[in-house]
């Protein structure tokens, strides 16, 4: 674990990654002024502040699965004007109430915006002690499978914890805690009134289960099995389905998901064309969720990766129908399995089988959820992380920043 000096005084941005830093790291920020400090593929925690300029504004970024972890208290200082938390891609970002005594006549807003098409994740730990204070998060550019968590207290995605203030202006308000004997946690999400239409209709999936990460197959995708291929819809229990090495593997469990087109309309499905991957693969255009990872090389690489805006793209909205269907293949380990003829993983616990319409089902079957462990290949999520020859043969461009939101 390195130890890192760090001077955020001033503005420009700093960064912290492979190139200069461990894997795990401890930031020390000398000077904090209006610099962004950007955790890239590593983890950091900040471990000390030294001094903070007056006017303030700095932005703290993890981006490509990077993860930082901040604690409040070192934050409980005058002079900070606003506080920006960026998380892209699969990064995430902590911040922690942790020992701090007093939340009000400090900074008590922050900034959360959401960016890249994979599924970030915010957290806020309110911490074992009650505090009668306010805190609020304006949060911005959240999508399907983006999730806010609340420690000790609910999440945004499945906490029941949460109450709904009011829809106003295109942002909705959630709240938890009351301010007075414990901290108030206010979560201002902005959303357009179709978007809130559809957290009207299904508060459930959006509060409970974790409903916003979804990582599938669509219905109609056609599943390798000692018997030819097979619909994944029409898999069931026990069915032996072909691994990418020739091995037969029982269906252990078939998740289910059904989501309304405005939520698949935020997060787009992925469409591999036909040939697309190449050596005729896959043999028929293959649609799936942009956190499914295909084995490529003998890498895992997240479908959104892959977009290249032609030949592997994401499904137009005009093309999507009013609910969609996703699948996903359980087997006793990870495996690659083949889907429409390409290598695909088969469940993994990046998602929460509460997210999944039949997830009483598998209750029932197995008593507790079980876990999963990654079979061992490199797991890219962000194109950028891409091997050039990868990216050259694929025809894979980095996204303008106009589209890296997309």
């Amino acid at each position: 674990m390195a130890i890192l000096d760090i001077d955020l005084a001033e503005s420009g941005t700093q960064t912290i990654s492979s190139d200069n830093a461990d894997d795990t790291n401890t930031v020390n920020i000398t000077a904090l002024g209006s610099q962004e400090l950007i955790v890239d593929g590593v983890q950091a925690t900040v471990g000390s502040i030294g001094s903070v300029q007056a006017g303030a504004s700095p932005i703290f970024t993890a981006t490509n699965g990077g993860s930082l972890t901040v604690d409040q208290g070192l934050l409980n200082v005058n002079g900070l004007n606003n506080f920006t938390f960026n998380v892209e891609d699969t990064s995430d970002i902590s911040l922690e109430q942790g020992d701090v005594a007093l939340l009000d006549g400090v900074l008590n807003t922050y900034d959360v915006n959401f960016a890249g098409a994979e599924d970030g994740t915010f957290s806020y730990d309110k911490g074992t002690v009650g505090l009668a204070s306010t805190i609020n998060f304006n949060v911005t550019g959240m999508e399907a499978g983006d999730q806010f968590d609340l420690t000790g207290g609910g999440t945004l995605n499945g906490g029941s914890n949460w109450s709904v203030d009011n829809y106003s202006n295109g942002v909705l308000t959630l709240s938890n805690g009351n301010g007075l004997t414990n901290t108030q946690v206010n979560a201002n999400i902005e959303m357009t009134q179709a978007q809130y239409d559809d957290f009207v209709a299904n508060q459930d999936q959006y509060l409970s289960g974790g409903n916003f990460t979804y990582n599938c197959f669509a219905a109609g995708t056609l599943i390798a099995t000692p018997e030819g291929d097979v619909a994944v819809e029409d898999l069931t229990i026990g069915d032996l389905v072909m691994t990418a090495n020739g091995d037969q593997v029982p269906v252990k469990w078939i998740g289910r998901q059904t989501v309304s087109r405005l939520t698949a309309v935020r997060q787009p499905p992925v469409r591999i064309r036909q040939g697309a991957l190449g050596g005729g693969k896959p043999q028929q255009d293959l649609v799936l969720t942009g956190g499914h990872g295909m084995i490529i090389d003998g890498l895992v690489i997240n479908a959104a990766a892959l977009v290249n805006g032609d030949t592997i793209d994401y499904v137009p909205q005009d093309e999507l129908q009013g609910t969609m269907t996703y699948f996903h293949v359980e087997t006793d380990s990870h495996e690659a399995i083949l889907a429409n003829g390409a290598e695909a993983e088969t469940y993994i616990d990046y998602i929460d089988r509460q997210a999944f319409d039949n997830y009483a089902e598998y209750i029932a079957l197995y008593g507790i959820e079980t876990r999963i462990i990654e079979m061992p290949r490199h797991r890219i999520s962000s194109r950028r992380l891409l091997p050039l020859a990868l990216r050259e043969r694929l025809g894979i461009q980095d996204m303008t920043p106009a589209t890296r939101t997309a």
